[in-house]
């Protein structure tokens, strides 16, 4: 019996020589296999392109960067060293005296001419009436010297009288009066007009007195006047300075009136001014409101360095020269319309960022 063990390596016979060119050799399994090598990438197409998107990209931000900066720093000229001003009137006292009265309180609201304190006006009083009393005195002396000066001027004319019918009764020989009646009448005549010069000379005088005393009158009416320290203008109390019974002198500081009208003075660098003119448009930022943003107008410019106003000047012509940059104060006022309900609550000394758009 025939069997086909081709399967299990038993083969018929005849077949052997071709089952042996059909079955391909048998492969010889060893315990050591070899890592399959995989054929590396080229690493320089991707990573070249990559490489070149990147640097383009930071070119393209970078000189977008680079314009940004360009065309702000051609718009706008900038400075921190800004800070609000407005008028702050020093209120003082003209004459020496005890407060008897406080009216007004710290930060209160107040109209020109309120009456912020009152001087103790007890003194000023009896001088009042002395410098009346004096007064008074002065045109009665005035008055006598005027009665005087009339009598004066009544004899002097008597004396005149006489002196011409003595003139006419002493002519040629049929004299009736003597040469030493007619020298007397002469006499009385100059006597007469001295005396009117004399009393002319008490009215004037007198007219001095009363001058004078009259000034005195005024002067004492103008210090019970200054017993009431009066607001020169509006706006708000402020360092007050002064209670009931203190002792002040005249010219001491009291307390301030600060206006609401404000402004912002930014200090410049002096290069930074050759395109700034009256009238640029300007942006401004208040420390004390970060989120609040504000516009003004240049108004003006100084008409000389801060230096040139400091109480010592520098003087550049002695010692070792050093060349430092110069602020020159700018005046900017605020918009109306971007203050806002903000008025009232910028005051001065408050720290500003001014930005003056150049290009408008």
């Amino acid at each position: 019996m025939k069997m086909n063990l081709t399967t299990t390596g038993i083969q018929e016979p005849g077949q052997g020589k071709a089952n042996r060119l059909a079955t391909p050799p048998p492969t010889t399994e060893t315990n050591t296999t070899r890592p399959t090598m995989k054929p590396a990438a080229r690493p320089g197409r991707k990573s070249r392109l990559a490489f070149g998107l990147g640097s383009l990209a930071l070119l393209l931000v970078a000189g977008y960067a680079g314009y940004a900066w360009w065309n702000y720093a051609r718009t706008w000229v900038v400075t921190d060293n800004a800070y609000v001003s407005g008028h702050v009137h020093t209120v003082s006292t003209r004459i020496a005296g005890t407060v008897s009265e406080v009216l007004v309180s710290e930060n209160q609201p107040i109209e020109a001419g309120t009456v912020l304190a009152r001087l103790d006006p007890s003194d000023l009083q009896v001088a009042n009436e002395k410098a009346g009393a004096t007064l008074a005195q002065a045109e009665a002396q005035l008055a006598q010297a005027r009665a005087q000066g009339l009598r004066d001027q009544a004899l002097a004319s008597k004396a005149q009288a006489d002196f011409e019918r003595a003139g006419k009764l002493s002519r040629g020989d049929a004299s009736v009066i003597s040469k030493q009646e007619f020298d007397a009448a002469q006499a009385a005549v100059d006597a007469a007009k001295a005396a009117v010069s004399a009393a002319q000379a008490l009215i004037l005088a007198a007219e001095a007195q009363v001058k004078v005393a009259s000034a005195q009158v005024k002067d004492v009416t103008l210090q019970l006047g200054y017993t009431e320290i009066v607001a020169p203008t509006a706006g708000r109390v402020g360092r007050k300075n002064l209670e009931v019974g203190n002792r002040v002198q005249a010219g001491q500081a009291l307390l301030a009136v600060v206006e609401p009208e404000v402004w912002v003075t930014a200090n410049y660098k002096e290069t930074q001014l050759e395109r700034l003119r009256p009238g640029q448009h300007v942006s401004l930022a208040v420390d004390s409101y970060p989120g609040q943003k504000f516009t003004g107008t240049v108004e003006s410019l100084s008409p000389a360095s801060g230096a040139e106003f400091a109480l010592l000047p520098p003087d550049n012509a002695t010692g070792n020269f050093t060349k430092i940059v110069q602020r020159v104060p700018v005046k900017i006022v605020f918009d109306e319309a971007s203050v806002g309900d903000f008025a009232g609550r910028i005051v001065p000394g408050m720290s500003v960022v001014a930005k003056v758009n150049v290009r408008n």
